[in-house]
């Protein structure tokens, strides 16, 4: 073998070496059922928050345990432990994306982001609620 081919040889082992540790952050959304298979690994799950079930977090007791329960995409509904405090206007958040694993009778959430609801979208239907009455009126003709 030539040299250059024992230095591609090493570049191409190096660059598969090197994504591979890049491959844990290309994370696919799962459903509750399909992070059951998964117990022991690292699983997003794409939720809404369960209005129907109440929101556990005493601040006195313990500041950094956090219980709610979410629907899936799938419409299935399951606890959700996150050991942290709990979120602010967590019950506005149009959708929450959980970050963790899978236990036996929960989801264990290490990091959560919230999908906040656009602050434009009350705003835009009023506008467009306005928007015939106004154009009727606004109808101006020009002379040159």
């Amino acid at each position: 073998m030539k040299k250059i081919h024992i230095v591609l040889l090493i570049l191409i082992v190096a660059g598969i070496s090197g994504m591979s540790f890049f491959i844990k952050d290309l994370t696919t959304y799962e459903t509750f059922e399909s992070a059951a298979d998964k117990k022991e690994q690292f699983v997003v799950v794409k939720v809404k928050l369960d209005q129907s079930k109440p929101i556990y977090y005493d601040q006195l007791k313990d500041p950094n345990y956090t219980e709610f329960y979410a629907l899936d995409q799938d419409g299935n509904s399951r606890k959700v432990v996150y050991k942290n405090a709990k979120p602010t206007d967590i019950e506005k958040s149009e959708g929450i994306d959980l970050n963790g694993y899978m236990r036996n009778d929960h989801f264990e959430c290490t990091k959560l982001q919230m999908k906040c609801p656009s602050k434009y979208k009350d705003n835009l239907e009023q506008q467009q609620k306005a928007l015939p009455s106004t154009a009727a009126s606004s109808t101006t003709e020009y002379k040159y």
